[in-house]
């Protein structure tokens, strides 16, 4: 891997992270799957309060979990295959055993509809 694109992850989990960090605690949901598409969103929101986050898998590979559950603690990990060449991100909430493995992860903040 360059320099650059090392750089540039770093920033994007950063990024993620800080995103996750501010919403961990709240109910964590499945929100849409497609398979055309071939994307996973996670929705978080919390009871009482306005606003969400998505958590956007796209070309998720592995899903294990429940479709909903209270007190998320999302953290996000980068692996690369057993050849050592393409990487994935790993989606995990070890408290509720959820788990994705996914080629990449966007986070969109306040989607609608707004709660």
């Amino acid at each position: 891997m360059k320099q650059g694109s090392t750089v540039n992850l770093d920033k994007h989990m950063r990024m993620i992270r800080t995103f996750l960090d501010r919403w961990r605690g709240g109910v964590a949901r499945l929100w849409e799957f497609q398979a055309a598409h071939c994307h996973l969103t996670l929705r978080i929101e919390r009871p009482g309060e306005h606003g969400n986050l998505h958590v956007i898998c796209l070309g998720p590979e592995f899903i294990h979990g429940p479709v909903q559950w209270e007190h998320c603690a999302f953290e996000i990990h980068v692996e690369a295959d057993r050849q050592g060449g393409v990487e994935r991100y790993i989606l995990r909430d070890a408290q509720a055993n959820f788990e994705v493995k996914t080629e990449e992860l966007e986070v969109k903040e306040n989607c609608k509809p707004l709660s």
